[in-house]
């Protein structure tokens, strides 16, 4: 009796047990598949990003290709758009499982980076683009920016929450159904062989600061912290004794660096120039328009010493116009001696001031000698299909740290889409292209 009910009680511990050990091992197991899903879906939708970005890389570059000029520019673009294709395959397959049967998607990716490799191959050959190439690529662009709305829509539907992901490939798998007839040399994939938009040289420029070293800053005398708040107060138009030093900055435009209670200012430890200046004040609803801003910028730099500027593009953000302002001497735009001047648009205030670009580049320049364009000549440089608005002298910022003086041609094309297009006077070779973005926001390039 005694071990019959010790054997009972083994067996119901044992069971309990049992049962507890499967709940925990259930529990765990739900833990990781819940875990694992949450890391899938971070995944996709990481992925899901990723080619909203490419696509619209793929976009703008096609049209790029569509004017582009000269075969140097055009190869460039091509190899963009072949490596822009194969990441957006990838992030595609991501979101797929790797299923690429979404075939109108994919197999527009595949034609893209396959086509613009064939034409890359056929520029390098010595060939020249025909008509038909040319209207392929107005085609691609044409399913390019309708996919692109598309993922972008997709983007939005994610961020707000209301996404299923089994949505986002019945989506592109409708989207896809539209056929490319673009020719045999398209339909047959085997037989031939990627700033989002920004202020004009702005982000291209400001990759490269943190590199470059200035001949304008290394040719000027080390100043002290004590001398460097009294340029700070001068600037701000306040007593030193509103100042606090908040620490030095170590870099290639090393600074002192100053707060009030609600301005941070930085002057340079070497000559002793303001390079940076923000208001944390809280802007209000905007009553200003873009060019009553713009005025108001351009007052502020003439006070604080900056005549030889002049304004280029500007951008709206959170109730700030921020506008981009050049060196301009001679006739000549100097893109990259870049200054950004932000204007609160509830009352006009300066909140923000960036001299970073001008004291990186600023310096003395000579023009080439051996010019063999003018402005009015070097208009017949430009591809067919694009008409001269207006032209100008320019240096432009390269990506390799460097600047070259370039004619900027501004344009537009029969749909009325503005392009910049920037012509080398000693060569006449293509250096760059920049497509024009007007919006309530501004004015922004590609």
């Amino acid at each position: 009796m005694y071990k019959s009910r010790r054997k009972t009680v083994r067996i119901i511990s044992f069971v309990t047990a049992l049962v507890v050990a499967l709940g925990a091992w259930g529990i765990a197991n739900a833990y990781k598949v819940g875990v694992m899903k949450l890391q899938m879906r971070a995944s996709r939708e990481r992925a899901l990003t990723q080619l909203g970005t490419y696509l619209d890389d793929i976009d703008v570059n096609l049209y790029k290709c569509m004017y582009a000029g000269s075969d140097e520019m055009l190869m460039d673009i091509a190899s963009k758009l072949w490596r822009s294709s194969s990441s957006a395959k990838e992030s595609l397959s991501e979101i797929t499982d790797g299923n690429t049967e979404i075939s109108g998607v994919y197999k527009f990716l595949s034609q893209v980076g396959e086509y613009t490799l064939s034409l890359n191959n056929k520029i390098a050959a010595g060939k020249t683009l025909t008509k038909e190439e040319t209207e392929n690529l107005r085609k691609l662009k044409g399913y390019s920016e309708k996919l692109s709305q598309t993922v972008n829509y997709l983007i939005d539907e994610e961020e707000s929450g209301g996404l299923d992901f089994e949505q986002v490939k019945s989506t592109l798998q409708s989207d896809g159904e539209e056929k490319l007839y673009l020719g045999n040399e398209l339909n047959d994939t085997n037989q031939v062989l990627e700033d989002y938009p920004t202020l004009i040289y702005d982000g291209p420029f400001s990759d490269h600061i943190a590199n470059k070293k200035s001949v304008m800053i290394e040719k000027s005398e080390k100043i002290s912290q004590q001398e460097a708040m009294k340029k700070a107060a001068d600037f701000l138009g306040i007593g030193e004794d509103k100042l606090y030093f908040s620490g030095k900055t170590d870099s290639n435009l090393s600074t002192y660096n100053f707060y009030t209670a609600d301005t941070s200012v930085s002057v340079t430890q070497k000559g002793g120039f303001v390079s940076f200046v923000l208001s944390t004040r809280a802007v209000g609803e905007g009553k200003l328009e873009p060019e009553k801003a713009i005025e108001k910028a351009k007052e502020y730099l003439g006070k604080k010493g900056y005549k030889s500027i002049k304004d280029s593009y500007y951008s709206i953000t959170d109730g700030v116009c921020t506008v981009n302002f050049a060196y301009y001497e001679g006739g000549v735009t100097y893109y990259t001696d870049l200054i950004k001047v932000s204007v609160a648009l509830d009352n006009g205030e300066i909140i923000a001031f960036d001299a970073t670009g001008y004291l990186m580049n600023h310096t003395k320049r000579t023009l080439p000698e051996n010019i063999k364009y003018t402005l009015k000549s070097g208009e017949k440089l430009i591809k067919e299909g694009l008409t001269v608005i207006s032209s100008k002298k320019a240096y432009i910022p390269t990506e390799w740290e460097t600047e070259e003086f370039t004619y900027e041609y501004r344009c537009k094309d029969e749909n009325s889409q503005e392009v910049l297009i920037y012509i080398d006077p000693v060569t006449g070779a293509e250096k760059d292209i920049l497509i024009l973005l007007y919006s309530d926001r501004g004015v922004l390039t590609k």
